[in-house]
């Protein structure tokens, strides 16, 4: 019957019934079948009275694919058996290899140590190396060697703090939690703030679960941190800040430029390079695993909001998308300078 795939030709008009039926009334194979050609015209399957001219005219190819079918057993091997154990993984080439292929599951999996024999890998790409890029593994290690400090900010002495350290700054990371995708909708839950990598804090105001613990006055935070969002002296980095600034439009904050937004720096850079979210952003260019959504809220119809989230699994959360988002900002800092597409990526942010 032959075999598409494998590209191995058969005898035209033999199907997998057809086959069947020859083998189970002639009773053996080739041989058997090409032995007594006038015996098949006697089988009762449909089509058999005429078969025999079709076998005698395509013999030779039906020998033929019988042998390309028939798997070799015989060959002599370059290498033994030991020889093709499992070696231990190279764990480097891996992740070089996972990032170009962009096979995200496996990488995902192999940055949290879960392939079998692999230990925890966290690093940049593996690139040839030029200055820029050896400016990039820097800035890169400096934030990757070191935990995160998270900063949950429940006081107001503490909001205060932070407050005047945002006052002092030239550019600021944030990053809003809500109650939906959908920015007509949404309601604010918190605020994710960073100004240097390795530090991130996380602001609940709607946290509204059983036991949730107290927290500052929505309005009162948003009417502290207007001045802040709308001043044109001051960076806004953020990834898709297209979103965080409609949700903020609805809260009568009108943010101002000039923005980094991470999302449309990758599309400028490579627009086909990866996914442009931020969980693929990281892998790509951190060389890390981030907290999915699904992770700390479920999935499907059982699938919490931001507000009905844990404080314990929200605040991590939230400060890894501003503290990842920095981080992203800087790297693409280098790039920008490298393959001369800053300019570009500014000219799109100030359009916004």
């Amino acid at each position: 019957m032959g075999d598409k795939v494998d590209n191995i030709p058969g005898v035209p008009g033999v199907g997998e019934k057809t086959a069947i039926g020859l083998l189970q009334g002639m009773g053996g194979g080739l041989e058997t079948i090409y032995g007594d050609l006038e015996r098949v015209k006697t089988l009762t399957f449909r089509g058999a009275k005429t078969l025999p001219k079709k076998l005698e005219e395509h013999r030779e190819q039906a020998f033929l694919s019988y042998q390309l079918a028939t798997i070799k057993v015989d060959c002599d091997l370059p290498v033994g058996l030991d020889d093709l154990d499992i070696a231990h993984p190279d764990r480097e080439a891996l992740v070089t290899l996972y990032k170009e292929m962009e096979f995200r599951q496996w990488l995902g999996e192999l940055l949290e140590g879960k392939d079998e024999g692999v230990d925890d890998v966290k690093g940049g790409e593996t690139a040839p190396a030029s200055a820029d890029d050896n400016d990039l593994e820097s800035a890169e290690a400096s934030a990757n060697g070191s935990a995160r400090e998270d900063h949950v900010i429940l006081e107001q002495a503490d909001f205060e703090r932070w407050l005047e350290r945002l006052h002092n700054a030239e550019r600021f990371c944030f990053d809003l939690e809500t109650t939906s995708l959908n920015y007509m909708d949404a309601e604010i839950v918190g605020v994710g703030l960073a100004l240097e990598a390795g530090e991130a804090a996380y602001i609940p105001l709607a946290h509204d679960y059983l036991d949730a613990p107290k927290q500052l006055d929505r309005k009162t935070v948003l009417a502290a941190l207007k001045p802040l969002l709308e001043d044109p002296q001051k960076t806004k980095i953020g990834q898709n800040l297209k979103y965080d600034i409609s949700v903020l439009a609805n809260y009568a904050i009108a943010v101002a430029g000039p923005f980094a937004d991470t999302m449309l720096a990758s599309y400028v850079l490579n627009s086909t390079a990866t996914r442009h979210d931020m969980d693929s952003l990281a892998l790509k260019y951190l060389g890390e695993k981030t907290i999915s959504f699904e992770e700390i809220a479920g999935k499907g119809a059982k699938q919490l909001t931001f507000n009905q989230i844990a404080l314990e699994q929200a605040a991590p959360y939230a400060c890894e998308d501003v503290d990842i988002t920095l981080r992203l900002q800087r790297c693409y800092a280098l790039r920008w300078r490298a393959k001369g597409a800053w300019r570009k990526c500014w000219i799109i942010s100030s359009c916004r």
